[in-house]
């Protein structure tokens, strides 16, 4: 089925193609990014069950999950992207659907209108604001270590609300508003996992709202973003029934200052595990999830507060650009049902990096990462890690 499924994509893309009369604007693309990295993990307080060192590492090579091909087109007042993401992993299932998948990036269609435009499907939130950090992160959503490629800081500053389904207004003025796909996975801390005795409801759409102001030089964007759904589950004090409410608000920016371009954000908000932002699940610290709302004896929600950024400065060189960055995050929920989980949850990384251009459409960038695990919420040591190597990338 899935075969299928790719298959129809690539011969709708081909139609389409095929078919300038009736979309002669359309423009296909791709983009394969690959990395070589070496790395090391010093463990510190963390015992790790697969080894009796202080530390451990390697090498590792593999293509970036967000390699891509898709197409942008144009008719009239309104454009459109369709943008398809591959995961190549060349493990021992290679051949088969868990080592090589197609996933959906990019599915919307925009309206250009008087004063501004309305975008309808799935596309990058507003909250999403990235660094340029090419090599790759800690961990991921799953309390895994992951490489992933380009992981542009998430977790150490970067808010990743990642592609999601929206509808989203932006005016000529820089307003915007965009009501989006609703974030109700990620169950408070305290219930156990979603399952046929947990009823989520969902009443209103996750939604943020700000501005985009854009002048010569710079680049601001003010904004908030809230998101609620309803948790009921049966305990054995009888009947858990309550709102597990998220919202933030961030400052991201970017500016040029002479010939260094600054980017970077800061943001505050609480139970950011709860409204879906990426990275914030510490894998070494599986007592408590710092960033999460958290059931207490009374059946009470307590909540997460949650803050952090990062900056950046790409300092060009002519034909080289070195870019140097630092993150920081922290997290900490207070509740009785785990009385020494009573620290802040931290984590900062700095990075440096160099684009080196090879040929049109063809370049590497050689990095060097360092992420500080700092604290978690029990007051222990995380693990420290340092990556070198280098992220190539071809788009044609």
């Amino acid at each position: 089925m899935k075969k299928f499924g790719i298959c129809l994509v690539a011969l709708t893309l081909a139609v389409l193609l095929a078919a300038p009369a009736m979309a002669a604007s359309i423009t296909p693309y791709a983009s394969m990014r690959m990395g070589i990295y070496w790395h090391n993990t010093d463990f510190n307080d963390f015992t790790p069950s697969w080894t009796d060192d202080d530390d451990d590492g390697g090498y590792f090579e593999q293509i970036a999950t967000i390699s891509r091909f898709g197409a942008k087109g144009q008719m009239g007042d309104i454009f459109g992207q369709v943008e398809l993401g591959i995961i190549a992993d060349a493990t021992d299932t290679e051949y088969t659907t868990a080592g090589n998948r197609v996933y959906t990036r990019l599915l919307y269609g925009k309206w250009a209108f008087d004063g501004g435009s309305l975008t309808l499907g799935q596309d990058y939130t507003p909250v999403t604001w990235t660094s340029s950090q090419q090599g790759p992160g800690v961990f991921d959503d799953s309390r895994n270590q992951s490489y992933d490629l380009q992981n542009a800081f998430i977790g150490v500053g970067c808010l990743w609300d990642s592609r999601r389904p929206q509808v989203r207004v932006n005016l000529d003025n820089g307003f915007y508003l965009a009501v989006i796909q609703t974030e109700d996975h990620n169950e408070p801390v305290g219930l156990g996992t979603s399952g046929d005795t947990m009823d989520i409801d969902v009443e209103i759409p996750k939604i943020a709202l700000g501005w985009d102001y854009k002048a010569e030089g710079i680049h601001l964007r003010p904004g908030f973003a809230f998101n609620t759904f309803n948790v009921e589950q049966p305990t054995a004090e009888g009947t858990f029934d309550d709102d597990i409410t998220s919202w933030l608000v961030h400052l991201h920016g970017k500016a040029n200052v002479g010939s260094t371009t600054l980017k970077g954000t800061v943001h505050y908000g609480e139970n950011l595990w709860n409204y879906g932002i990426s990275g914030r699940l510490n894998p070494w610290d599986s007592d408590i999830n710092a960033a999460s709302a958290a059931i207490d004896s009374n059946g009470d929600v307590q909540d997460a507060e949650c803050w952090g950024g990062f900056i950046e400065a790409a300092i060009p060189f002519d034909p080289y650009t070195l870019t140097l960055g630092w993150g920081y995050s922290s997290s900490e929920v207070d509740v009785d049902t785990h009385p020494l989980n009573d620290n802040a949850d931290e984590l900062m990384g700095y990075f440096v990096n160099v684009k080196i251009p090879i040929a049109d459409n063809f370049s590497m960038t050689p990095e060097f990462d360092y992420w500080d695990g700092m604290e978690n919420s029990l007051g222990e040591d995380d693990p420290d890690h340092w990556f070198a190597g280098v992220t190539w990338q071809m788009d044609f």
